[in-house]
C-alpha cells in the first residue's frame, strides 16, 4: 500500500469520524463530562492557542496532535505546571523516545488539583466542616509513525481518572493524529480527532445514604436508597489545522498558523497564531481565538472564555542537551489570567 493511498484512507476515516464529532453541536452543549480533556497543555501550544496542529513536533505533539511526535531526533522530555482559576491547577509530565522504523512511543501524565470545597446540606447551609478535595487525571499513552517521507500518523490512548471522595468514574479517550507537509515549501497540514470513547460514569459508596421512613415504627432499621447516577460523554471533537513558513533563514523563522475545531458539545472555534525565531535560541508567539455560534442572550452566553494568548521561548545549548524554557499568557473574559511555565529537555 502506498502513501497516497495511506492518505486516501486515512482522510476518509477522518471525515466519517468528524460527521459524528460534529453531531449534535448547539443541541447538546454541556451535556458532556471529562471536560479536563479539553485543558489546554504547555506554554508553547497555549501561547498559540493551539493553531499550530500542522507543525507541532516531538513530546509536544502529544497532548496536541499526535502525528508530529515521531519528529524527534531521540529523546525528549517535558514538565510544565498550570495556575487555573479558582485556586485549582495542573502539573503535566511528558517523555518520548523515537525507535526508528518502530516509531515513536511517548507517555503523557496530567494531574489536576481542584482546590478544597467545603461541604454544605440543607441543615448546615454554612458548612459541616467537611472539606472535599476532588481530583483528577489523565494518563496517555502516544505512538506515532512516519508512512511517507511527507506524512506522519499518530495515535493516542487517554485513561481517564475522576475522584470526589468515595465516587470515581474511569473511561479511556482516543485521539488520532495525521500530519502531512505538501509539496508546497513551507506549507503543512495536520487533521486531528480527538476524545473518541465510551460514555464514563459516575459509581462508588458515596451514592448511598441511610434512612428512617417517616412512617416507621419506633426501633426500624434503617433502610438503603441508592442513587444511580446517568452517564455522559467524552467532549470529542474534529480539528483541522494549517501551518506555513512565511519566512525562514538562518536568523529568522516567521511561522503562521490557522484551525478550525468542530466541537460536539460546545460552540465551533476558529483559532489563529504566529510564532517568530530569532536563531533558533528566542521565540516570541501570539494566538487568538473566535468562536462561532456566540448566543446574545447574556443568561446564556456561549461566549468562548478565551480571546488571546502570547508567549515567550528561549533555547539554551548545553551540549549534549538543548534546554527550552518556555512561558504563556492566556487572557480570560471572566476569571483570571492563566500562565503555563514549561521546561523541556532534547536529548
Amino acid at each position: 500500500m502506498n502513501s497516497k493511498t495511506y492518505i486516501s484512507a486515512g482522510l476518509a476515516l477522518a471525515l466519517g469520524l468528524a460527521g459524528s464529532a460534529l453531531a449534535g453541536g448547539e443541541t447538546s452543549v454541556g451535556s458532556a463530562g471529562a471536560q479536563e480533556l479539553r485543558i489546554p497543555v504547555g506554554a508553547r501550544g497555549t501561547a498559540l492557542m493551539g493553531s499550530f496542529l500542522g507543525d507541532v513536533h516531538g513530546v509536544d505533539a502529544i497532548c496536541w496532535n499526535p502525528g508530529g511526535l515521531v519528529d524527534l531526533e531521540s529523546n525528549e522530555a517535558t514538565f510544565g505546571n498550570f495556575n487555573y482559576w479558582a485556586d485549582m491547577d495542573m502539573v503535566q509530565f511528558a517523555a518520548a523516545h523515537n525507535f526508528g522504523n518502530l516509531g515513536a512511543l511517548g507517555v503523557s501524565a496530567r494531574v489536576f488539583n481542584y482546590g478544597d470545597l467545603n461541604v454544605t446540606t440543607e441543615s448546615q447551609p454554612d458548612g459541616t466542616g467537611e472539606v472535599l478535595q476532588p481530583k483528577s487525571s489523565i494518563i496517555t499513552l502516544a505512538w506515532s509513525r512516519r508512512i511517507s517521507d511527507r506524512v506522519a500518523l499518530g495515535m493516542n490512548a487517554n485513561l481517564v481518572n475522576q475522584k470526589v471522595k468515595d465516587m470515581s468514574a474511569s473511561g479511556v479517550a482516543f485521539d488520532f493524529g495525521v500530519q502531512v507537509e505538501t509539496p508546497m515549501d513551507g506549507l503543512s497540514f495536520g487533521i486531528v480527532l480527538k476524545n473518541f470513547g465510551a460514555n464514563m460514569k459516575f459509581s462508588g459508596y458515596g451514592n448511598e445514604t441511610k434512612f428512617i421512613p417517616d412512617d416507621a415504627e419506633p426501633g426500624s432499621v434503617r433502610k438503603t436508597w441508592t442513587l444511580e447516577y446517568q452517564d455522559f460523554e467524552l467532549p470529542s471533537s474534529f480539528q483541522l489545522g494549517l501551518a506555513y513558513d512565511v519566512m525562514e533563514d538562518p536568523i529568522n523563522r516567521l511561522s503562521t498558523y490557522a484551525a478550525f475545531v468542530g466541537n460536539n458539545h460546545s460552540s465551533d472555534e476558529y483559532i489563529f497564531g504566529a510564532e517568530y525565531g530569532f536563531r533558533n535560541l528566542a521565540f516570541g508567539r501570539f494566538g487568538y481565538t473566535y468562536a462561532s455560534n456566540i448566543s446574545d442572550d447574556a443568561t446564556f452566553s456561549q461566549d468562548y472564555l478565551y480571546t488571546w494568548s502570547g508567549g515567550l521561548g528561549f533555547r539554551f545549548d548545553l551540549g549534549a542537551t538543548d534546554l527550552f524554557v518556555d512561558w504563556s499568557y492566556t487572557e480570560n473574559k471572566v476569571f483570571d489570567a492563566t500562565q503555563w511555565y514549561t521546561l523541556r529537555f532534547a536529548f
